[in-house]
């Protein structure tokens, strides 16, 4: 979830779309770029990160009273559930190997920098998790110093290669046993093995390439809902977790390729913003939600679909709430409140100003 890939702070909204910003040089660390893709992609999925967390939130139920599975909630779980989450935990690990590539100039201690940047996160989902049972940043954090920390003793001349290898077996794993958390490593190493080869960015300069692979997603996606029902993918739990990375695969590919046209500029002014201020507007849904919920906690009376539909209005109206708030935010301040808190937790002052 981390929105912190770049070498140095953010201090103004990123200017060139889809390729890169570059922001001035430092007397310690060579300037570095901050990818704008990245942050409208964070963006898009925080937003479905919300709709997903809202019905348990609520406690609204999967079934009818006549014993039917709601409408609402068969779109979610096939379509929103375990979609964007992949996104996510990917996202994370590519921030950590961007990251990774400037530590050693950062910080003359930079697993022990990490290693307080992750632990920061725990007690941060350790406190989120009595607002929101499930929530990610505990397991993001346990799975981060567990995993992505001792890869960084990798050589480097084989890091690259290994993650890849060790993320894609660990996430071919996690599918197999059903998806959910256990898909986190792997998509961990996938992003730590993409962020530190810098895959993104060049894979920006190929668009005939991302395109071939957003159609090979697409078809197996596509392939998949054809060939199964509902019930069959919530039975065989694998099912839907593959299909869940194919989708997100070719959500992310969408977006790319759109940050190659004149749509990057509505897609930058809407999500990049949100995406950068990640950390803070996750926890912000939370509590947000929980506000309603505190005023009104029944939404199956203002709707026919047990309250599902309420709760994505509900969801659209805190997504406008959070994007004017972050332009605002990052307008004047140049980070989110916790994204710099926890970057001061990560390198302390000297770091944050390299």
């Amino acid at each position: 979830m981390s929105s912190d890939t770049s070498d140095h702070p953010s201090t103004a909204p990123t200017d060139s779309p889809a390729r890169t910003t570059t922001e001035p040089r430092s007397s310690r660390t060579p300037a570095r770029s901050r990818i704008a893709a990245l942050d409208v992609i964070r963006g898009i999925a925080l937003c479905g990160i919300m709709i997903v967390n809202l019905p348990p939130l609520f406690g609204l139920d999967a079934v009818t009273e006549t014993g039917a599975v709601q409408s609402f909630y068969r779109f979610e779980q096939d379509f929103v559930q375990n979609r964007f989450f992949p996104i996510f935990s990917l996202l994370f690990g590519i921030g950590f190997g961007i990251m990774w590539n400037s530590a050693r100039a950062r910080s003359p201690r930079p697993r022990f920098a990490l290693l307080r940047r992750f632990l920061f996160l725990a007690l941060l989902g350790v406190g989120h998790a009595f607002l929101q049972p499930g929530e990610a940043l505990l397991p993001y954090a346990i799975v981060a110093i567990v995993i992505l920390l001792p890869a960084t003793w990798i050589p480097a001349r084989a890091l690259a290669a290994t993650t890849s290898i060790a993320g894609g077996v660990l996430l071919a794993a996690g599918v197999w046993f059903g998806g959910g958390q256990v898909i986190i490593p792997g998509l961990f190493l996938l992003g730590f093995a993409a962020g530190y080869a810098d895959t993104i960015r060049r894979a920006l300069r190929h668009p005939g390439r991302l395109a071939l692979i957003g159609a090979a997603s697409a078809a197996i996606s596509v392939t998949g809902f054809l060939l199964t029902d509902y019930i069959t993918r919530q039975v065989h739990m694998w099912i839907t977790a593959g299909l869940g990375i194919t989708m997100a695969l070719c959500l992310v590919v969408i977006v790319m390729l759109l940050m190659l046209t004149p749509a990057e500029a509505v897609l930058r002014q809407v999500f990049a913003q949100l995406g950068r201020m990640a950390l803070s507007n996750y926890i912000g849904a939370t509590l947000l939600i929980l506000g309603v919920k505190a005023i009104e906690p029944d939404l199956t009376q203002f709707d026919d679909h047990g309250g599902y539909l309420a709760g994505v209005l509900i969801c659209l109206g805190i997504m406008i709430i959070q994007i004017i708030i972050s332009a605002l935010w990052l307008r004047f301040v140049g980070q989110g409140p916790l994204e710099r808190l926890w970057r001061l937790v990560t390198w302390g002052r000297e770091g944050t100003r390299a």
